[in-house]
């Protein structure tokens, strides 16, 4: 009986060694650092201001990540719409005018790393009510 034990924790770190080498999730490319600062100077000229770089080569990566797996469908419009509210929850949860430059921004990163639905992703929220309501 212990030998069973013995092969199957056997098994169990040889499998996370094999992970741990083949684990391709190394996503600080220089292609990766080149988007991020690219997409830096991109905000800073709309006037919004960026995150640090780090946090945007880890999040988007070089391909933008889950920003550009789905931002013109259904689902991601019902998600961005969904975080555009009061804040309340349930039956209290009203939409709200935002400011443009919120909308601005995933732009610009879908500018950035994944122009092809740019275009997209205008026509659906170009008809949103929005405002100067953001503080500089």
């Amino acid at each position: 009986m212990r030998a069973i034990y013995w092969i199957i924790a056997g098994v169990l770190v040889v499998l996370c060694v094999v992970g741990l080498v083949t684990y391709s999730g190394e996503r600080e490319t220089r292609q990766a650092q080149d988007k991020a600062t690219e997409l830096t100077q991109k905000l800073e000229a709309a006037g919004l201001r960026a995150p640090d770089q780090d946090i945007l080569v880890r999040t988007l990566g070089s391909d933008g990540g889950n920003v550009c797996d789905n931002p013109a469908t259904a689902l991601g419009r019902a998600n961005l719409l969904a975080q555009l509210t009061n804040g309340a929850s349930h039956v209290g949860q009203r939409p709200v005018i935002v400011d443009r430059r919120v909308l601005r921004g995933e732009a610009l990163i879908l500018e950035t790393y994944c122009p092809d639905v740019l275009e997209d992703y205008r026509e659906k929220f170009d008809e949103l009510k929005t405002d100067d309501v953001l503080k500089d």
